[in-house]
């Protein structure tokens, strides 16, 4: 996957080494921070994918924390995950501070990755469009646009196939999780065969030379920018599927 960052706020040295490279090993860019004033500092300066962080800090708590994010403007949209061995704090987390998401802190770390992947899915279509290089995706019009000029408006399957490939390149995406971001169901072994004649579909839109772009290998999907056309893939606001 395309490296996501996450800051993970947290004074419990042991377990803050744990969860870090627990994350690590799934590829994200890890930020760590001993209390609130570091967490904000960070954020400020590395605007995080998404922030992971304890209740209680010694500066301070999750509610002060979300408040001084949710009022800064560049940061305010960044989800936040408050992770406590209280479970009664999770009301406070989502009606009072503003949370995303409340975790129960001593569970299987794999239920916080989980967590953490599905807020961010939500994220990426809230922002509703991606650019990489000469393309661009509406998710409001399921349209792509290349140079900025319309070029094909896609079934929502397709937009989906596109978009999971486009926002993760440069690296591969295995079937499993393209069929779980197109579907949104456990996966069905018949659905492969599916992903194959939906990535011809797409390729028969876009036409031959940006369909060359979709490439297949070892069961997974890649998007390839061509050299020198390689700018930042980006988003912003925009409609919601």
């Amino acid at each position: 996957m395309t490296s996501r960052t996450i800051l993970i706020v947290d004074d419990d040295k042991i377990w803050l080494r744990s969860i870090s490279g627990f994350f690590t090993i799934f590829g994200y860019e890890v930020l760590t921070a001993p209390d609130c004033a570091e967490g904000f500092g960070l954020a400020s300066r590395r605007h995080p994918d998404c922030v992971l962080m304890d209740y209680h800090l010694p500066d301070g708590d999750a509610g002060s924390f979300c408040a001084r994010l949710r009022s800064d403007q560049d940061l305010k949209r960044t989800p936040i995950i408050i992770v406590s061995a209280d479970g009664e704090q999770e009301y406070c987390s989502y009606l009072k501070h503003q949370a995303d998401g409340f975790v129960l802190k001593g569970g299987p770390l794999n239920s916080i990755r989980m967590l953490v992947e599905s807020i961010l899915r939500r994220i990426w279509w809230e922002r509703g469009i991606i650019e990489k290089g000469d393309l661009r995706l509406e998710t409001e019009n399921l349209t792509v646009f290349r140079d900025s000029k319309p070029l094909a408006r896609l079934t929502l399957e397709q937009f989906r196939f596109l978009f999971i490939i486009m926002e993760r390149s440069p690296a591969f995406v295995s079937e499993d999780n393209i069929l779980k971001f197109i579907f949104d169901a456990d996966i069905i072994p018949e659905k492969h065969a599916t992903l194959r004649v939906l990535a011809d579909s797409l390729r028969a839109k876009l036409g031959a030379r940006l369909g060359r772009r979709i490439k297949n290998k070892n069961a997974g999907w890649i998007y390839l920018q061509p050299p020198g056309d390689n700018r930042r893939a980006s988003a912003s606001t925009g409609g919601t599927l």
